[in-house]
Formats: structure tokens, sequence, C-alpha cells
């Protein structure tokens, strides 16, 4: 009987509650010194540093998708956040979206490589040049005549020896 006394009843199991993702948000974006603070130090020590982004990041940044998924956080934090660290967010996201396009690349292709309305514009500069002596000459002469002689006329051409030369119109090649 002695052994029944220091045995404890087992508490029923209480269900466990389920996890709901936009309170957690919530909970995260409530005001909060110590968060703000830190979020203060690192977008502060991201702006200042020249911390290159990762590229699998770049990648995921430098798109439309990724550039308003990055705009409506830095909106989300500025209006969530003291004024001061709603401000660095937006500095910080800008800075993300520049960074990110100078390393995948985009950058580049946007302020290096030529547009078509520009490249045509070389292309008509380029081939304005005055008219040669040449062509001067050929478009004061008479014009060449070529017909094939008439059906009455007795006389037939006639080839020279072509020195074994395929014939222009051979099919032989």
């Amino acid at each position: 009987m002695i052994y029944m006394n220091f045995i404890k009843p087992i508490k029923p199991i209480r269900p466990i509650k389920s996890i709901k993702p936009i309170k957690v948000i919530k909970d995260m974006l409530k005001p909060n010194k110590g968060r703000e603070n830190m979020l203060f130090l690192v977008l502060l020590v991201y702006i200042l540093s020249n911390v290159q982004t990762p590229m699998p990041l770049a990648t995921l940044v430098d798109n439309v998708f990724g550039n308003a998924a990055v705009a409506i956080t830095a909106i989300v934090f500025f209006m969530k956040t003291k004024s001061v660290v709603g401000v660095l967010s937006i500095i910080a996201a800008y800075e993300l979206i520049k960074r990110s396009s100078v390393k995948a690349g985009s950058h580049a292709l946007r302020n290096y490589v030529p547009c078509e309305h520009k490249k045509l514009a070389d292309f008509k500069k380029y081939n304005e040049f005055p008219v040669t002596l040449e062509e001067e000459i050929i478009s004061k002469m008479a014009p060449l005549v070529k017909h094939a002689p008439s059906k009455n006329s007795d006389y037939k051409p006639v080839l020279c020896d072509l020195h074994e030369a395929a014939s222009a119109t051979s099919n032989d090649m």
C-alpha cells in the first residue's frame, strides 16, 4: 500500500493549438523596442557596408516579382515601425534591388547595350556616304541593252572554247 501513495494521477492531454500564420506575423509586426533597435542596426550596417548580394538571392530579387516583394516588405516595415526604421527599410530595399541588378547583370544590359532605335540610327549614319567616282561614271554611261536575238535572225551566237570550265547554267555542280 505504501507503493500506491507515490503514484501521481495522469493528467489528461490537452489538445494542441493549431499555429495560425497570420497571428504569428501580426505578433512579429507589433512594435517592440528591442526588435526595432536590432532592425535599425541591421539595416544601417547593410546600407553603410557594401555587402555583395549572393547570386541565388540576386536572381530571386532581380525580376518584377522580386522587386515587388521587396518593395511591399519595405512599405510594411515603414507602416508598422518607427519612422527612422521605416525610412531605413525603404533605403535598404532600394540598395538590395540595386545590388541585385548589378550582381545578376541586368544593370549592365540596361545601361551598356544599345536599344534597337539607337542601333538603327547608327546604321543609317554609317551607311550615308557620298557617291563615289565609280558610281558617278557608271551612271553617266549609256545603258547596256541585253535582249535575246530576234526569232527571224539568220545568225546563231557562238561561244568560245570554255577550257573545261563549267557553264554558269550547268546543274553538274
